[in-house]
C-alpha cells in the first residue's frame, strides 16, 4: 500500500553531524501524518510486534521532534473544509489535553522500555487509559463535534493502540483473568461507541452539506461540494474508522492483512451542462491495465481497460467515453509504464488537456491543447488512478465535456517511505534490527529490504536518534518527577 523513495540529503555531509542536525536535516522531507498513520497501524495489526510499537509510532506521529505542529494542521484542514472555526477556549481545552496525554503516554512508554517492573508498567498503563477516558468530552465539545472529528479520530487510533497492549500483554504483565476479561470487553466496548459517535457525526454533516450544496447550470455542483467533503472525511475520518475493528484482538487473533478497498474522487473538471448531473458507476475493483486517450487541441475521448471483470460495474472495458470520433490515439499500457499516480488537468468549459504521473515519477505528453484556464492536479499519497469518468459530449465544441477521476489504494503490498521506516525504527521502545523492521511491514523480500534499512539506519545515524528521542524522555519524566 506504501511505496518508498530515498530522501535526496547530502549524504555525505550528514554522516559527522550531530543526531540532533541529523533530525532536523531529516525532517525537511515532512511526513504526510495521514497516511503514514494508516501504514503504522496497519504495519501493527498486519504483525504482533512488540508491546508499544504502534503507539510509540503515533506519538511520534503527531508529537514529532520538529517544531511541526500536527494536531493544528488537522484542525486548518477542517476548519477550511467547512468553513467553520473551533472556538478559542475549546481548542485551547484540547491542546491542555493533549499535553497532558502525551506526557501520560510517554512515562507509559519509558516504562515499557526500561522496567521489569510489571506494577510498575500497570501503573502507568492504567494512568494513561484513565487520560484517555477524562479527557474525552474536550474532543466531543457540543456544537463542534464535525470540526473536532479528525481531531478526535487520531485520539481515538492512540486510545484503542493502548487498549490493545492490554488486552496482547495484559498476562505477561501479571493481571488476572478477571482482569483480562475486563481488558478484552473494554476494547471492544470502546471500538463500538467511537464508531457509533463517528458514523452519526459524519452521517449527520453529510446530510447537512447535500442540503446546503450550492447548484449551478453547468452540473459540477453540487457534486464537488459534496465529493470534496465526502473525500476529505474518508482520508481524515472513514478510513481509520474501517480499522478500527482489527485493532480487537479476540476479533481478529491472527495478523491480518488490511487493504482498504474504497475509491476516491477528484473534483468534476470541466462543465456537464449538455450531460446532465454527475453520476458515477460503482468502483473498480482491480486495477488499470490500459489507458487509451483522444486528443488533438482538446480531449477528444478517453477509453479505459482492466483485468478480467474488475473494472466499473464489472466491465473489462469502458465504453469510449466522449466523442465517438476524432483525435489521435495515445495508448498507455500500464502493465509496462506502471499504474499512474497523478492527473493534472488543464480545464475552461471542456476538457483541454491531461498530463499523467507515473508511479517511476515520469510524466506523460500533453494530451490536449493548451487552452483552459483552470489548472488542477490529482493525487492522493500511496494511491493509483482506478478509474477515469467522462460524461459526455460538449454539444458547441463536439468534444469530452466533464471528467472524474478515481484513486484507490494499490492492492499489492509495497514499502513505506523512508521516513515513515524511520519513525518506525527510531520509536520503537524495543530495539529492532533491520530485518525485524523488513518483516513487520510484511515485504516480500525481506533480507532485501532488511539489507536496504540496514544501510539507511547507518548511513543516516537512526540508532543515534533514537538514543536521542529517548534521552529527551527520560529527561522530561525526571523533570517531573524530581
Amino acid at each position: 500500500m506504501m511505496s518508498s523513495n530515498q530522501p535526496a540529503v547530502n549524504q555525505g555531509k550528514l554522516v559527522n553531524e550531530a543526531p540532533e542536525q541529523i533530525i532536523s536535516a531529516q525532517l525537511k522531507y515532512e511526513i504526510d501524518y495521514n497516511n503514514a498513520t494508516l501504514v503504522i497501524i496497519s504495519t501493527g495489526l498486519g504483525q504482533v510486534p512488540a508491546v508499544g510499537f504502534v503507539l510509540s509510532a503515533l506519538v511520534e506521529i503527531f508529537w514529532p521532534s520538529s517544531q511541526q505542529d500536527v494536531w493544528a494542521e488537522i484542525e486548518s484542514k477542517v476548519e477550511q473544509l467547512v468553513d467553520q472555526k473551533i472556538s478559542d477556549l475549546v481548542y485551547r481545552q484540547v491542546e491542555e489535553s493533549l499535553t497532558g496525554l502525551h506526557n501520560n503516554l510517554n512515562e507509559y512508554l519509558w516504562a515499557v522500555q526500561n522496567t521489569r517492573d510489571k506494577n510498575l508498567i500497570t501503573q502507568k498503563f492504567n494512568i494513561a487509559h484513565g487520560h484517555f477516558i477524562q479527557e474525552l468530552p474536550h474532543f466531543q465539545s457540543k456544537g463542534y463535534e464535525l470540526l473536532l472529528l479528525p481531531l478526535f479520530t487520531q485520539f481515538a487510533n492512540l486510545h484503542l493502540s493502548l487498549l490493545r497492549d492490554g488486552v496482547l500483554y495484559g498476562a505477561d504483565w501479571g493481571w488476572s483473568e478477571d482482569i483480562q476479561l475486563h481488558q478484552r470487553e473494554q476494547i471492544t466496548q470502546t471500538i463500538e461507541q467511537y464508531t457509533t459517535y463517528t458514523n452519526q457525526v459524519y452521517t449527520n454533516a453529510l446530510n447537512d452539506t447535500k442540503s446546503k450544496a450550492p447548484s449551478n447550470k453547468y452540473f459540477t455542483e453540487p457534486f464537488n461540494t459534496i465529493n470534496r467533503f465526502t473525500r476529505e472525511m474518508t482520508l481524515t475520518v472513514l478510513d481509520f474508522k474501517t480499522l478500527w475493528s482489527y485493532y480487537d484482538p479476540t476479533l481478529y487473533p491472527a495478523p491480518v492483512k488490511i487493504y482498504l478497498d474504497r475509491e476516491i474522487y477528484s473534483d468534476a473538471v470541466g462543465t456537464a451542462d449538455d450531460s446532465g448531473p454527475i453520476q458515477l458507476p460503482s468502483p473498480p475493483t482491480k486495477p488499470i491495465t490500459k489507458i487509451e486517450v483522444w486528443s488533438w487541441d482538446r480531449i477528444d475521448a478517453c477509453q479505459v481497460t482492466y483485468e478480467q471483470g474488475g473494472g466499473p460495474d464489472g466491465v473489462t472495458q469502458t465504453p469510449r467515453m466522449g466523442n465517438k470520433d476524432g483525435g489521435a490515439a495515445n495508448v498507455f499500457d500500464l502493465t509496462k509504464l506502471g499504474p499512474v499516480t497523478g492527473v493534472k488537468t488543464q480545464s475552461g468549459t471542456i476538457l483541454d488537456a491531461w498530463w499523467f504521473t507515473f508511479s517511476d515519477g515520469s510524466t506523460s505528453i500533453r494530451l490536449g491543447g493548451d487552452s483552459g484556464s483552470y489548472k488542477n492536479y490529482f493525487s492522493y499519497p500511496d494511491e493509483i488512478l482506478s478509474s477515469i469518468k467522462i460524461m459526455g459530449v460538449s454539444n458547441y465544441f463536439k468534444s469530452a465535456d466533464c471528467a472524474v477521476f478515481g484513486f484507490k489504494f494499490k492492492q499489492e503490498t509495497t514499502i513505506p517511505e523512508f521516513a515513515v521506516l524511520r519513525t518506525m525504527y527510531v520509536a520503537s521502545p524495543a530495539k529492532i534490527s533491520a530485518q525485524e523492521l523488513a518483516r513487520y511491514v510484511g515485504a516480500e523480500e525481506v533480507d532485501k529490504l532488511g539489507a536496504r534499512i540496514q544501510e539507511w539506519s547507518e548511513l543516516y545515524q537512526w540508532d543515534a536518534m533514537r538514543q536521542t528521542r529517548w534521552e529527551k524522555i527520560r529527561t522530561e519524566i525526571e523533570l517531573r518527577h524530581p
